[in-house]
């Protein structure tokens, strides 16, 4: 039995205490341990002169599930334990100490508001209450999975108030629009306790209807068991709209596509096709107006080739890159520069300086389209009574650059870092300003980039850098 001073000691603390004998057995206590007792549910009345006192206390805990060595290892071991109380909602932790006295082993029992861990607590709870997102948590031990929990950001998206969601199915914000194979994969992650997020439409409490990006996943207790779900809920619907709408721009842009690439092209060839036919028959100033008209069935050729290649890029994800054999993409744009404008075969050459290098570089099929509008452009804008257009190429250990030099007007030093911007590639501007923002747009595609530089003694050199392969 405890002396008049540890009993006088213990009740000078303001905190629980409490000593146990080796027996697990309640030696002495103070009124704050009686207290702790009552508000954490523990049985305040169970009779303090029965073996196993600890174990009794120790089976209340609110931790996992007592392990072996908790309650049948003896006092050979320090535990600190946590216990909800029920007035405060605060959490208290019980600090079990073993120690010797006169060779025989004892246990203090200490007491302690766990003020930081009510804190986090409150923290948490504060972060979902006032979370930009809805959140709910549902009961799944409860027949139909009743919501216990909802946000403001919920009510603020549905429309519903907080109370009256409480003990109902979330399912209330199906609609007819509700896609059902959705909520057939709602209730597949369910059975099979896996988390998921789907796309659907719901509907909020005055009848609007709205896209919900929907995330749910499960809680489990301690030993595993699924006892809770919970869902974050996300209005998308301003992102759907706009995904929609685009969707609608592609289609007109498909449209548009077929018809330049069909009606337009085809009118352009028959320009060309009956404009070769009386090339042969006329000369002088009616020379010179042909020429100028297959110069623009020309170009109206190529630009639906723009065109066509644009579309193709737009819109699409990042291109999977793979080997392609720069020199015979090279042969083939220098032979058809040259079968396009034979017209001009007079006052145009087309050559190639040293050799083009065997390589392969990293891009797609549409790598020829970079160097059919870099080509066509050093034709269309060259205003030189003598074209000359000169390809060569460089090969280094990770690039490789290919140049082609024109000797026409160039391009001032106040225009090079623009003259490949968006904002040259309107149909309605002066030269091919959509042909060299395609060329730009792909050869970044292709983890390369595009460089322009001044000719010697005059004209432009553009520098095409791509990745070897």
């Amino acid at each position: 039995m405890p002396d008049a001073l540890t009993t006088r000691t213990l009740e000078s603390l303001s905190t629980g205490a409490a000593v146990i004998d080796e027996d697990r057995t309640l030696v002495a206590s103070n009124s704050a341990w009686d207290r702790f007792l009552d508000t954490t549910g523990v049985d305040a009345t169970v009779d303090r002169t029965a073996a196993n006192y600890l174990g009794t206390v120790i089976e209340h805990h609110d931790g996992p599930p007592p392990t072996d060595a908790e309650t049948t290892a003896g006092l050979a071991i320090t535990l600190t334990l946590p216990y909800h109380a029920s007035d405060d909602e605060r959490t208290h932790q019980l600090r079990i100490e073993p120690f010797v006295h006169d060779g025989t082993w004892y246990a203090s029992l200490g007491v302690a508001d766990d003020r930081q861990g009510w804190a986090r607590s409150q923290l948490k709870e504060r972060a979902m209450d006032e979370a930009p997102v809805g959140i709910t948590i549902s009961d799944y031990t409860v027949p139909d999975n009743p919501l216990i929990y909802a946000n403001a950001a919920f009510e603020r998206i549905t429309g519903y108030d907080v109370t009256a969601v409480l003990g109902r199915n979330c399912r209330f914000l199906q609609c007819a629009a509700t896609d059902s194979d959705a909520i057939a994969r709602f209730g597949t992650a369910l059975d099979n306790n896996e988390a998921t997020t789907i796309e659907l439409r719901n509907e909020r409490k005055g009848g609007e209807q709205f896209w919900n990006a929907v995330t749910i996943a499960p809680l489990r207790d301690a030993e595993g068991t699924v006892t809770n779900w919970v869902g974050f809920q996300q209005d998308i619907t301003d992102r759907k709209e706009t995904e929609a709408a685009l969707s609608a721009e592609r289609d007109q842009f498909a449209l548009l596509n077929q018809i330049v690439r069909h009606d337009i092209r085809n009118d352009a060839t028959v320009i060309r096709g009956w404009g070769s036919h009386l090339g042969e028959q006329l000369s002088g100033e009616n020379e010179q107006a042909l020429t100028r008209i297959m110069a623009a069935a020309t170009h109206t050729l190529e630009l639906t080739e723009a065109v066509h290649d644009l579309a193709t890029i737009v819109g699409s994800d990042d291109p999977t890159l793979e080997p392609i054999a720069l020199r015979a993409v090279l042969v083939t744009e220098l032979e058809r520069v040259r079968s396009n404008f034979e017209y001009q075969s007079d006052s145009l050459s087309v050559r190639v300086d040293g050799s083009l290098p065997d390589v392969d570089v990293l891009a797609t099929s549409l790598l020829s389209s970079v160097f059919t509008n870099l080509l066509d452009n050093a034709v269309f804008h060259n205003d030189a009574d003598e074209m000359h257009i000169t390809v060569s190429a460089d090969v280094h250990p990770e690039t490789v650059h290919v140049h082609i030099a024109d000797n026409g007007p160039g391009i001032p030093d106040s225009r090079k870092n623009e003259v490949f911007d968006q904002g040259e590639q309107g149909l309605e501007s002066s030269g091919s300003g959509l042909g060299l923002y395609l060329v730009e747009q792909l050869v970044e595609r292709f983890g390369g980039s595009v460089r322009l530089a001044d000719n010697e003694p005059r004209g432009t050199v553009v520098t095409v850098v791509l990745q070897r392969a």
